[in-house]
């Protein structure tokens, strides 16, 4: 649809910068101000329902291992990582197969320092992970998901346990069929969790639905703590109807919302849920409105005026 703009005069803002000095004191404290967070910042801060639904699935830290621990490998280039003499022990078809922890040796770098070695075994051949760290650094900051192309099976069974048959509403369009192709999802829609089974190298964890009308997909999933948060818990699924959370949005709009698409007359908070978060804003006035324009990476175009859409471009 093609944007018809208004004259739009640009907004001209004078900013005054007065530097104020306070006398300091000897010990430096007296006169420190104590900075209180605003009511916006403490509700940003506070546990949302998804993150203490999940706050127990964390992955263990490599002193928390116990002998035996399974991994899955999802990729061949995992023996890539490891070294040269464990790669010369086996072929290069490493996808599918379960190697599990054996424990740890140590490795002497060429300036004396030791570096943790992960050993891990197949039952025929092992395979040395080098860290790079200190002894008591990778014991304690090396989690299970931080080798590269594994997948910690004892976490997906920990997983599967603790979400299967939970009643839960989906957050994103990102669905995919049984099979992992690409699938057009509802957002804010309720679904079941039937399993987790093992993702792939970028996302550990593949969680299979079935919707209302018995439609059943997967989505790929991480866990909060693996450093990749755009598929976590917390940005895939909310624990109770999220339309509960925004009474005021009409029966229709919403159906807008779950589909992802939005029309004339929605609030920028309606088009926030049914697009996400844009990637750039401008704002400024015509003669009596206040006029705002949304943009997207994907070409979308949003057009506002005093808070409400009155024209957009797919």
């Amino acid at each position: 649809m093609a944007c018809k703009h208004k004259p739009i005069y640009p907004i001209y803002i004078l900013v005054s910068i007065v530097l104020i000095f306070i006398p300091g004191c000897s010990t430096g404290i007296e006169n420190t101000k104590t900075i209180k967070m605003t009511k916006a910042e403490q509700r940003i801060t506070q546990a949302t329902e998804e993150d203490r639904m999940m706050s127990d699935i964390v992955a263990p830290v490599v002193s928390e291992w116990e002998t035996g621990k399974p991994f899955l490998v999802s990729d061949n280039k995992a023996s890539l990582v490891f070294e040269s003499s464990s790669r010369q022990n086996t072929g290069s078809e490493l996808e599918g197969k379960i190697i599990r922890y054996k424990g740890t040796s140590l490795k002497v770098t060429p300036i004396g320092t030791e570096e943790l070695v992960i050993v891990f075994s197949d039952g025929a051949s092992d395979y040395r992970y080098v860290t790079g760290k200190s002894p008591d650094i990778a014991k304690s900051a090396i989690t299970s998901l931080d080798i590269p192309m594994l997948i910690d099976l004892d976490l997906v069974k920990k997983t599967s346990d603790f979400l299967s048959g939970k009643k839960l509403w989906t957050r994103t369009k990102m669905w995919y069929t049984l099979d992992g192709e690409k699938l057009d999802g509802r957002q804010f829609v309720p679904v079941t969790v039937d399993e987790v089974q093992p993702g792939n190298m970028v996302f550990p964890l593949k969680v299979f639905i079935t919707d209302e009308n018995g439609r059943q997909a997967l989505l790929f999933m991480n866990i909060k703590n693996s450093g990749i948060e755009s598929r976590s818990f917390q940005s895939l699924f909310y624990v109770s109807d999220p339309k509960l959370r925004y009474p005021s949005i009409l029966p229709e709009i919403w159906e807008f919302i779950r589909d992802g698409k939005v029309k004339a007359g929605m609030t920028k908070e309606e088009c926030k849920l049914a697009l996400g978060n844009p990637s750039d804003v401008n704002a400024g006035h015509d003669w009596n409105s206040t006029i705002e324009f949304w943009q997207y990476p994907d070409g979308k175009f949003l057009r506002f005026e005093d808070g409400l859409l009155i024209d957009y471009r797919n």
